[in-house]
């Protein structure tokens, strides 16, 4: 239980950091040239949400990014099992929640946590640590593992029982988390991700098989060795959600981690100036009339009520604490208001941010006592350091993370922090039904293609890290009119099927597509441009060309290319695909059949009724060169952007979504979107369709209020009504998808 503040004037006061960014020196004497020692890999099998993950690590600063629920806290939880001696020793002792779902049963599998290290250099500092988790190859690399397990006695069991299914299936009925253990190894060269490695340390439980726990391989599990907290320092900076009980209670304060032992470094002259005045104090309260009066009062109450053999006898005396070690656990800290004011408060008179901040101050001051200590290698890792902190601190704290013979693995949230990541540093995690799966966004790109990525990843483009789906758009009429159209044809938004729409400013899709492959993020990505074919006939003879036409023609050859490259870049990955318009963005939109929004937006161009109806009847024209050629005159006249939040005011459920943009969100969302999403698709048509007088509403009148439909039967009902609906086609574009990338 955490200990109650004294607020006095024993307290550390410390000055505004809110805008300034932190500092961060380095305290250590001396650091090796080149990297220290650092941590390659990260494998976990079957530990909480990871059923096989990798995650690979370089050396300076590593970011895990995710949504909710991907893992991130579970691979740090991982890493300090292996690293963190301030971790409670029974934290090795997994509970039955700690299996990942996906496993089914839990009962005979094993949790494996296993660590690569490199730079196991032979210097004198690194000498235990090699020895223990050093491979024999002269490679100065090497393993440390967690493993809990089934104990040898359970093993054992199992073994005698090889070769009877059943009865192998009825004895593990009978595990209890009791009957596991944990364990480290040091050397492994297996890897626990291999379906035929693991299997052959755990057995086929399934076929009634398990190995003699006397035979283990120590080549596959290594040897056993006591964890290695004692050779390296590891300090770790949990989510800012409520530091202000952290710094007023007793466990994990680490104000009160800095202050620990000081006590023996006060002068033994000032220590016993200070405990005699406590001492002496406590002495001055305790005597005060109106103590003892209130002392006999309670005594005098007390004796009234039982009596004076019962009744005890009462003292009230100051109970200040008279040993330094305690005294210095009062201390507290006080945060100035800014840089001209003199005024110091209590922290829960500041914002949630400024809190957070002098929390992470005092971590980062922690790891700098850890770093002058002669441990072989630092790590620090960093959960969610973002809350409550504004996006130009978190920029400013992410550019001044140590690196220097220290490896920082920060998990967040935040697009601000990830746009700073370098992407040979980060690992992307993304939630699957009962597990997750890691990606390494950089996995065999050249330096070359990375830093062109690292460039254009600002904070926006960033979110492409973080989505289910992506759909890569040229510029702002698609990034403004999609999510438009969605909503009102559909009544939901991109966030709501799980995927994100990215701008692209330009036409040089691959360099960014690239990152979607199997080796890479395993994630849909569309890819939506203009094939900017020509909306008039050109003269075969390019000679002959007008200076209009000349200009159609270089678009066209131009989009030409450009379909003909990005066609070659995604043939064969099942991860990208583009999609063309025919002509361009508004011209498909209006041939597609949406004169009525165009020409409404006429209102908000024309004040001059002549000019209005000219442009009208051009709108409304069957041809598609005078239909086409004046959208994007009117797109050019306001700014394409403009014009595209004019014409996103005039959407409706009317609005027809043009067949390439449908096709790409379908891609895009088809491995995240659901029954329960489909049908709220599904209900808002049928909702803004119904009181009109319209065909669709007539067929669709029998689906109005079916709630006693479930999500899949009402879908099915719709697509039966009207088939040839925007939405029916949009069900079918997934199940085409789904049926392609099985």
């Amino acid at each position: 239980m955490g200990e109650p503040f004294l607020t006095g004037s024993c307290c550390i006061a410390i000055g505004p950091i809110i805008g300034k960014g932190i500092l961060v020196t380095h305290a250590s004497p001396a650091f090796r040239i080149g990297y220290a020692m650092h941590i390659t890999e990260l494998r976990i099998r079957n530990f909480r949400n990871f059923i096989k993950a990798k995650f690979c690590f370089t050396p300076g600063v590593n970011t895990l990014i995710g949504e909710n629920g991907s893992g991130k806290t579970n691979a740090l939880q991982a890493l300090r099992i292996l690293l963190d001696e301030s971790l409670e020793r029974n934290a090795i002792y997994l509970k039955e929640s700690d299996f990942c779902r996906d496993l089914g049963t839990w009962q005979g599998h094993w949790i494996v946590i296993s660590a690569g290290f490199a730079e196991l250099d032979p210097s004198e500092g690194c000498q235990l640590l090699r020895h223990n988790a050093a491979h024999m190859n002269g490679s100065n690399t090497g393993t440390c593992t967690f493993i809990f397990r089934p104990k040898k006695e359970v093993r054992k069991q199992l073994f005698e029982l090889s070769g009877q299914p059943e009865k192998i299936t009825e004895y593990l009925k009978t595990i209890t988390i009791n009957d596991y253990e944990p364990g480290f190894t040091g050397r492994s060269t297996g890897d626990c991700l291999n379906d035929e490695m693991y299997a052959a340390c755990t057995g086929d439980l399934d076929a009634g098989v398990c190995p003699d726990p006397e035979e283990d391989d120590q080549d596959i599990l290594g040897v056993r060795i006591q964890p290695v907290y004692q050779e390296v320092a590891c300090t770790f900076v949990r989510a800012l959600r409520d530091v202000i009980t952290d710094l007023r209670g007793f466990r994990g304060n680490p104000l009160l981690t800095l202050l620990r032992g000081m006590e023996s470094d006060i002068e033994i002259a000032d220590s016993s100036r200070i405990t005699g005045q406590v001492r002496s104090l406590n002495q001055d309260i305790s005597s005060l009339e109106e103590i003892k009066k209130l002392a006999n009062d309670i005594e005098g109450a007390l004796k009234k009520a039982v009596g004076h053999t019962y009744g005890p006898n009462v003292d009230i005396m100051s109970a200040l604490p008279d040993s330094m070690e305690k005294l210095l656990q009062k201390l507290c800290v006080l945060i100035g208001d800014g840089s001209t004011s003199a005024y110091r408060g209590e922290l829960q008179e500041q914002s949630l941010g400024a809190a957070n901040l002098i929390y992470l101050a005092l971590k980062l001051l922690e790891y700098e006592r850890k770093l002058s200590t002669d441990r072989v290698a630092h790590f620090f890792l960093i959960e969610e350091p973002e809350a409550h902190i504004h996006t130009h601190i978190q920029k400013t704290i992410f550019a001044n993370l140590p690196s220097i013979n220290t490896q920082v693995i920060v998990s967040t949230h935040s697009t601000h922090i990830s746009s700073a990541s370098k992407i040979a540093s980060v690992n992307v995690l993304a939630k699957k039904d009962d597990h997750a799966e890691v990606y390494q966004p950089a996995n065999r790109l050249s330096s070359k293609e990375t830093h062109r990525i690292e460039r254009y990843l600002d904070a926006v483009r960033s979110t492409l890290l973080f989505a289910k789906g992506v759909v890569l758009v040229e510029g702002d009429a698609e990034l403004i009119m999609i999510p438009a159209i969605l909503k009102a044809v559909f009544g939901v938004t991109p966030d709501e099927l799980g995927f994100s729409i990215i701008s692209m400013s330009s036409t040089v899709f691959e360099h960014v597509s690239v990152l979607f492959s199997d080796d890479r993020i395993r994630r849909s990505c569309a890819i939506v441009t203009d094939a900017d074919r020509s909306l008039t006939a050109l003269p075969a003879d390019p000679q002959e060309d007008s200076r209009e036409q000349s200009h159609a023609r270089s678009a066209q050859i131009s989009g030409a290319l450009r379909r003909t490259k990005l066609i070659r870049s995604t043939s064969g990955n099942q991860w990208t695909e583009a999609f063309f318009a025919l002509y361009t963005f508004e011209a498909d939109f209006i041939q597609a059949g949406n004169s009525r929004e165009v020409v409404e937006v006429l209102d908000e161009i024309y004040s001059d009724p002549k000019s209005k109806s000219k442009s009208k009847i051009l709108l409304e024209s069957e041809d598609p060169a005078e239909a086409g050629g004046e959208i994007l005159r009117l797109a050019l006249k306001e700014g394409k952007g403009w014009f595209a939040v004019l014409l996103a005011e005039h959407l409706s459920v009317w609005t027809v979504i043009p067949s390439y943009i449908l096709r790409a969100i379908a891609f895009a969302c088809y491995l995240s979107v659901n029954n329960n999403a489909l049908r709220r698709m599904a209900e808002h048509r049928v909702g803004a369709t119904a009181p009109t007088d319209s065909e669709l509403a007539n067929v669709l009148r029998s689906l109005v209020g079916r709630q006693d439909l479930n999500a899949s039967d009402y879908v099915a009902a719709f697509r039966k009504a009207a088939p040839e609906d925007d939405f029916s086609q949009f069900c079918r574009y997934l199940e085409e998808y789904a049926g392609s990338n099985d």
